[in-house]
């Protein structure tokens, strides 16, 4: 397909360059500087012109005759305008509008608003995973495959958890979901089914929303996460203040900023959250505030360093979880240095998001932890080896892992008796996957990054 994205800023750029390794991507950009970046870097054309000009739209449009328009533009009501204007000047092109704003949501085509195809807001995406991160006592990374119907969470073992000592097949462990692999140390173990379950593992879970909770709840849960201590009154820390204290039972949260107007404003928006005017990377602010007595400490500020620096403070006073932000790619092996296990990156999720809904029908990549590990679908037709066969009958490759499949409205996890049907579209999980071995597997081409 052909691509047209309005902005080669943070969002903009990430966009074209997930696009681009699949589709021809036109960026238009009105910044010389940031035009010249993206010429540079990214397999894309780029046109200098100011993207919020019809007239530009409309060139854009009809110089590559473009399937879709991704407005990704700092102004979120330009954002909106220009999904507008290309409807009007296409209206078969699919539009989707970057928001950072939570105010300018606005409905969707699919909701019965035209204009608007879909709505992608890295700052609310983040919410929602620090939500389920800190509702779920036990885990340490999360996320959702809406194309799939499924979340993916990575649970972290402590010793006296009830799953130690046991092995995953005998295991009392929810239905409606898939261990896809144990990470213990630097080794991946894939074949989960016959692995006994140590202090320290790292299980990746793919599952229903549901099962998720369950298995979360079937690790051991000793005390519900209630009490959350919010850095940073960011549009992610108060939409994350939001969802915590309308989390169903009482919750406690509390932010922390040391602006004065934005702690006004979150005070105004969030009556059921308390906000204190301070310095949060203040050691005596934070021992004050009852940190260490916090079920999750979550650190969203738009300063890296400063989340960083009230993390590695967390640790210091014990905070059981530690949720953070990055938004400079640098500074996620500097988090993982320190300790701090559960982060969420700007540049992946915006990647992810793209792949989840605009490449996942093609075989796209989502990013899982690190460059090596990745879920992509395949949809199984007469080419496959999977097609009329069973788990067992397969000689998979090393490095592979079936995690789910969707057939028509259902989400399947398979098991050893499980028979693959012509147009299932099967989840897969690889980690340092030897990709021709995948392509032969699969009579598929393999995505571009592994």
């Amino acid at each position: 397909m052909k691509v047209v994205v309005i902005g080669a800023g943070n969002v903009g750029f990430t966009s074209a360059e997930a696009l681009s390794k699949v589709h021809d991507v036109l960026i238009v950009e009105k910044d010389a500087l940031r035009a010249e970046n993206a010429k540079a870097l990214l397999n894309a054309s780029v046109l200098h012109e100011d993207g919020s000009n019809p007239k530009v739209i409309e060139a854009a449009i009809k110089r590559i005759d473009a399937d879709i328009i991704v407005s990704a533009v700092p102004d979120d009501s330009h954002n909106l305008f220009i999904c507008l204007m290309a409807k009007q000047i296409k209206p078969t092109i699919r539009t989707v509008a970057c928001l950072r704003d939570p105010d300018f949501t606005v409905k969707t085509s699919k909701e019965g608003s035209e204009g608007v195809d879909l709505l992608i807001s890295p700052e609310l995406i983040t919410a929602e995973k620090i939500e389920r991160l800190a509702l779920l006592e036990n885990a340490i990374a999360f996320d959702h495959i809406p194309g799939m119907g499924v979340d993916l969470a990575v649970f972290k073992i402590e010793e006296g958890h009830d799953l130690v000592g046991k092995v995953v097949l005998e295991a009392d462990l929810p239905p409606d979901c898939n261990i896809i692999s144990i990470t213990r140390g630097d080794n991946v173990i894939l074949n989960t089914e016959t692995a006994e379950i140590h202090a320290g593992d790292r299980i990746r879970v793919v599952g229903s929303p549901e099962s998720i909770s369950s298995f979360n709840r079937t690790v051991g849960v000793k005390k519900e996460a209630k009490e959350f201590v919010i850095l940073g009154a960011s549009v992610v820390g108060v939409e994350t203040a939001r969802r915590l204290a309308r989390s169903g039972k009482k919750k406690i949260v509390k932010i922390i900023e040391i602006d004065e107007e934005l702690s006004r404003n979150a005070a105004r928006e969030l009556p059921d959250v308390a906000v204190v005017n301070a310095d949060f990377i203040d050691l005596s602010i934070l021992r004050s505030e009852n940190v260490q007595r916090a079920d999750a400490v979550i650190a969203v500020s738009s300063k890296d360093e400063r989340n960083l620096l009230a993390c590695i403070a967390g640790l210091r006073f014990g905070t059981k979880k530690i949720i953070s932000r990055y938004s400079n790619q640098e500074y996620e092996e500097i988090f993982r240095y320190t300790g701090i296990e559960s982060i969420i990156g700007y540049r992946r999720v915006i990647q992810n998001e793209i792949s989840k809904n605009l490449l996942l029908d093609r075989g796209a990549i989502l990013s899982v932890e690190g460059d090596k590990e990745y879920l992509f679908s395949v949809t199984v037709d007469e080419r496959s080896v999977l097609l009329e066969n069973r788990p067992g009958d397969i000689n998979m490759p090393d490095g592979i892992r079936i995690a789910a499949l969707r057939r028509g409205e259902d989400t399947i996890y398979p098991r050893m008796n499980t028979v693959f049907k012509r147009g299932d579209k099967v989840l897969l999980f690889t980690h340092m996957v030897n990709p021709v071995k995948l392509s032969k597997l699969f009579g598929q081409s393999t995505p571009l990054e592994l």
